[in-house]
C-alpha cells in the first residue's frame, strides 16, 4: 500500500482487493456500487463484471484507488475513488515483445466525483502503481495499457503519467486501441526479473 500526493493535495493510495482484510472487504462492496458517466462506460468495464473475473484468474490482482480513511461502509463509499486490475496473463502476448517481463493495467478508472484532481494520473504512475506491481507481479519491468482511439482524455492522463505509445494498435469490441507502456521503477530489483515458469499439476 503506497501513497502519493496529487497537485490538488489529495493523497491517494492503492489497496489490493484480493487480500483477506476488513478494509479490502469494505472497499470491494464499495467499488461494486460504482457508476460512471454514460460517455465513459463504453471505454471501461465496471467492477460488477471485472472484479469477479479477476477473482477467478490467478494472474489478475484487483485494487481500489482510495482517498481518505476506510473505517466503515460509509467511509469506504466516500474513499473509493476508482479501481483497476493488474494482469500478468496471456493477453500480454499480443501487446508487447516480452510479455514475461510486463504487466497489464486494465479495467482502470476514476469515479466522476474524483476526476479532475490528479487522482488518475497519480494512481497509474510511480510510486503507487510501481510498488503495487512489485508485490503483485515481481517479475515485471514494464507496465502496459490499452487506450481507445476515441478517448483522447484518457490518453493525455496516461502520457502525463509517463506512458508512451508503442505504435501497436489492437482491435476490441469498442474500437481500435493504442498500446502504451512505461518502465516500472520498483527500486527493489535493479536487474530484469523473469516470470516464474508455471507447472501443470498432475491429474
Amino acid at each position: 500500500m503506497e501513497t502519493a500526493r496529487t497537485p490538488g493535495g489529495a493523497a491517494p493510495r492503492l489497496v489490493r482487493l484480493d487480500l483477506d482484510t476488513r478494509e479490502a472487504a469494505l472497499l470491494r462492496a464499495a467499488v461494486l456500487r460504482h457508476r460512471l458517466a454514460p460517455g465513459q462506460t463504453r471505454f471501461v468495464g465496471l467492477p460488477v463484471a471485472t472484479l469477479p473475473a479477476a477473482d477467478a484468474d490467478p494472474d489478475r490482482v484487483p485494487f481500489a484507488i482510495v482517498v481518505g480513511p476506510v473505517a466503515d461502509a460509509a467511509g469506504a463509499a466516500e474513499a473509493a475513488a476508482g479501481f483497476g486490475v493488474l494482469d500478468g496473463g496471456a493477453g500480454l502476448r499480443e501487446l508487447v515483445d516480452e510479455p514475461q517481463r510486463a504487466v497489464l493495467l486494465r479495467a482502470y478508472y476514476v469515479t466522476p466525483q474524483w476526476q479532475g484532481r490528479g487522482i488518475g494520473r497519480a494512481a497509474c504512475s510511480a510510486p503507487l502503481l510501481d510498488r503495487l506491481a512489485a508485490e503483485a507481479a515481481p517479475y515485471a519491468a514494464e507496465a502496459v495499457l490499452c487506450v481507445n482511439t476515441a478517448n483522447p482524455g484518457a490518453r493525455r492522463v496516461y502520457e502525463a503519467a509517463g506512458y508512451t505509445d508503442t505504435g501497436r494498435v489492437i482491435s476490441s469490441d469498442t474500437g481500435p486501441q493504442h498500446v502504451m507502456s512505461r518502465p516500472l521503477d520498483t527500486g527493489a530489483h535493479p536487474a530484469p526479473r523473469q516470470r516464474p515458469e508455471r507447472t501443470e499439476k498432475p491429474l
